[in-house]
């Protein structure tokens, strides 16, 4: 059956039915307090750019070298390149959301231009001109003219246009595999050439050549206007193309990966079985499989930076970084308990005490996995920049107190997300408030106690007492995860419904 609904026609229903899907998803009332804590965030940060804006403002009107544009202009790549990272926490790409309507008879093309239309008119992309406005009112309006400061926010929008477009193209390729990290390093070294390539070189070359972006429009000269536009045509086509392909290749995914029995964990019995369950979950599916790479990564980095660099050598930056590198690993797939499991969750509710064993090997095993930072961080204990009493107190902290209270996640969580399906869901962006807290109990109590301990006493009976309060719920882990069985199974038919809700 073909659609024969006008093409804008349906871009405004799609649209209209995707606010409406939100509003009414069961998940809309326990998310209010994390939309609360979103937009107290972005409030934050728009407070936070508009005193910046004032600040560089004082600063640019007393610059006789260069005019408000020019200098504005000479900031805008570091201000698009902190804009593409920020993305990563707020933006999807446009196929996420696609899944409801790949079956119906609309064109796809169509659905995609939608999200694609959507992407482009999200208020996400107008939080920067918290600082352009601030700054074009107190240094280009008055000083230059309401035309120049029209051209230059103008420019402005369409380059944050361009970012959210670019951001999407290189996410897509990223969820296909870690290697396409190289295109962003390759788009941003080609962007700062200006600082290494050419007989001039340097600081003086680069602010030379975005500097003329400004000159010009101080002129009134629409080139970069139109160059920019052009641009963003071009990227939006790519991305448009990109998206169809990715819903397609996703679609039409048929391959089985054979992945090994360990057959070793059987003489542990039900226990082992569910950490072969755990083991073949992460080597098998994309998503576990993807968010395991990621964390490993990430730890990899913390690692390297702390022992290869003395950046990080203040006190303060020690316990931090060397608490992040086990709670980033040991805690990645833990702060979202039971998600992949809510795909199957209503056949293992049919055994008594199948997920409390489940727990129990979810806790070994990801224990197991902290011997991972434990030797990368060795380094830095054999170079005499860390104790190996802090290190052992580190992990056996995040052992015992950070897995008790991610485990709690278990209780609470009731969104499934899709072990393979990589572009056409976004039941994994949605959490509840308790979630939040416990994350960030998660990642902010540790750092407060060790600091609070050294303060009052010396580094080794504060390390002391973080090992000492480690082993205590180490010692204890069986009575917290019967707890924490007890009260996911009073929940079970709530947390069932919620499950089956979101895989749907």
């Amino acid at each position: 059956m073909k659609c024969t609904i006008p093409k804008f026609e349906l871009i405004r229903l799609l649209l209209r039915h995707r606010k409406l899907a939100d509003d009414r998803s069961l998940s809309a009332t326990e998310n209010k307090f994390a939309k609360f804590f979103i937009l107290f965030s972005i409030l934050i940060i728009v407070i936070y750019l508009m005193g910046l804006a004032v600040g560089l403002s004082l600063i640019v009107n007393s610059d006789i070298t260069a005019t408000a544009t020019e200098n504005l202009c000479i900031g805008i790549p570091f201000l698009l390149l902190v804009d593409f990272n920020m993305r990563f926490t707020m933006q999807q790409t446009p196929a996420h959301i696609i899944k409801p309507y790949i079956l119906l008879p609309l064109p796809r093309y169509t659905c995609i231009d939608a999200f694609i239309y959507s992407s482009l008119i999200s208020k996400s992309n107008f939080v920067w001109f918290a600082f352009f406005l601030p700054y074009a009112l107190m240094s280009i309006v008055f000083s230059y003219g309401m035309a120049t400061a029209t051209l230059t926010m103008l420019l402005c929008l369409v380059l944050i246009l361009i970012n959210s477009q670019w951001y999407a193209i290189a996410r897509t390729l990223i969820n296909r595999s870690v290697i396409w990290w190289i295109l962003p390093i390759i788009i941003y070294g080609i962007e700062a050439m200006p600082l290494y390539v050419g007989s001039n070189a340097g600081w003086n070359q680069f602010v030379n050549t975005y500097s003329t972006l400004g000159t010009m429009l101080d002129k009134h000269n629409v080139l970069p206007i139109f160059i920019a536009i052009v641009v963003l045509a071009g990227v939006i086509a790519v991305n448009r193309r990109l998206q169809y392909a990715s819903i397609e290749r996703e679609l039409m995914r048929t391959e089985v990966k054979k992945v090994n029995r360990f057959a070793f964990f059987e003489k542990y019995g039900e226990i082992g079985l569910f950490m072969q369950l755990e083991i073949k979950l992460l080597l098998r599916n994309a998503t576990p499989k993807k968010a395991l790479r990621s964390g490993f990564f990430t730890m990899a980095m913390i690692c390297a930076f702390i022992v290869l660099s003395d950046v990080y050598d203040s006190s303060g930056m020690t316990n931090f970084w060397g608490l992040y590198a086990f709670m980033i690993f040991g805690t990645m797939n833990l702060l979202g308990l039971m998600s992949y499991e809510g795909n199957y969750i209503d056949c293992m509710l049919t055994h008594r005490e199948n997920i409390l064993s489940l727990l129990k090997a979810k806790y070994v095993f990801y224990s197991l996995l902290l011997i991972a930072p434990f030797l990368l961080m060795l380094p830095a204990v054999i170079s005499g920049k860390w104790s190996l009493l802090m290190l052992v107190s580190y992990l056996i902290f995040t052992m015992g107190f950070q897995y008790f209270i991610a485990f709690q996640t278990a209780v609470y969580n009731k969104i499934t997300v899709p072990l393979n399906t990589k572009m056409t869901d976004k039941a994994g962006l949605k959490t509840n408030y308790i979630q939040l807290v416990l994350v960030a109990i998660v990642f902010i109590v540790p750092n407060i106690l060790v600091n609070v301990l050294q303060s009052i006493f010396s580094e080794n009976v504060a390390y002391v007492t973080m090992l000492l309060i480690g082993l205590g719920f180490i010692a204890t882990h069986r009575l917290w995860l019967r707890n924490v069985y007890n009260r996911l199974m009073k929940r079970k038919y709530e947390n069932l419904e919620g499950f089956i809700s979101s895989r749907q």
